[in-house]
């Protein structure tokens, strides 16, 4: 085991336990999205990379730790409002992050404490800390998958989701600020087509996606320092957005500003504010 594996092991606090065992190498000299968004959020799990494109990003968008914090408070009330409302028991979480507060399966347990989650990811520290994301309630159950969106087969055929999940019952399908990092060369339409047609009727899919419809400038300025860090981000309109959805009946109000679905409390005085669009859609 290297040297900085070693470090990222303790950062995540995982050592007894896992002897032998070897995380994929890491690259810390390149941003990824999973650090930047915790740099974000006031986490601990990113590097120099991470923290100087986050900032280039916020020089272009100001208020892009608030936009952050209302897509995560979003993640919340989309898993809260499956449970309640769709009587959803087993979430896929593609795109998890790096653990912090309020964590799908930690949402899902506290209203339905059976619930079972299994978490996918590509970043190595994001599989560093799986630990955390796997602390579930004596009756549920969690799992991690290190793996790629761009290959949804692996996911569906892995052993932890065939072990966690029951694809016969209804699923939550979670696609929260993930679909931006693949490029249209990589058909992400095709590749969220081939996760809705493996899940049955009344499941559900839950989508956030950046977008420049609300501010073509400033979200072109992001896109060109991502591009500038070796970052694929590609905001996509709010047509762009819907089409993922494919023929599944979209819950009321349909694809809407991030903080305008399903708000707690008193309305957002201007919905428009976070730079995504967002939306729940449930399988006839």
């Amino acid at each position: 085991m290297s040297e900085s594996q070693g470090e990222l092991l303790g950062m995540a606090g995982i050592g007894e336990g896992f002897e032998g065992w070897e995380p994929p190498e890491i690259d810390t000299t390149v941003a990824h999205s999973a650090r930047m968004y915790d740099y974000w959020l006031g986490g601990k799990t990113h590097f120099p990379p991470d923290r100087a494109l986050g900032e280039a990003f916020e020089r272009a968008i100001p208020s892009i730790r608030t936009m952050a914090q209302e897509n995560r408070r979003f993640l919340g009330r989309a898993v809260r409002h499956l449970v309640r409302e769709a009587g959803i028991r087993q979430f896929l979480d593609i795109g998890t992050g790096i653990p912090t507060g309020g964590n799908t399966h930690e949402i899902a347990q506290a209203e339905a404490p059976g619930s079972r989650v299994v978490y996918v990811d590509n970043d190595p520290i994001v599989l560093a800390h799986a630990r955390a994301l796997m602390v579930s309630g004596d009756q549920g159950k969690t799992s991690y998958i290190h793996a790629d969106l761009r290959e949804p087969e692996k996911i569906l055929d892995h052993p932890s989701l065939v072990g966690t999940l029951d694809l016969t019952q209804p699923v939550g399908l979670m696609l929260v600020a993930i679909l931006m990092l693949l490029g249209d060369e990589d058909d992400p339409k095709s590749k969220v087509a081939t996760l809705l047609d493996a899940l049955p009727s009344g499941s559900h899919v839950v989508v956030t996606h950046p977008s420049a419809d609300f501010n073509p400038e400033a979200m072109g300025a992001v896109v060109t320092a991502a591009k500038q860090g070796h970052m694929t981000l590609v905001p996509r309109s709010r047509d762009e957005v819907a089409a993922f959805f494919g023929d599944w009946e979209l819950i009321e109000p349909g694809v809407a500003p991030v903080m305008a679905w399903h708000p707690e409390g008193a309305p957002p005085a201007d919905p428009e504010a976070a730079y995504y669009w967002a939306g729940i859609a449930r399988k006839p």
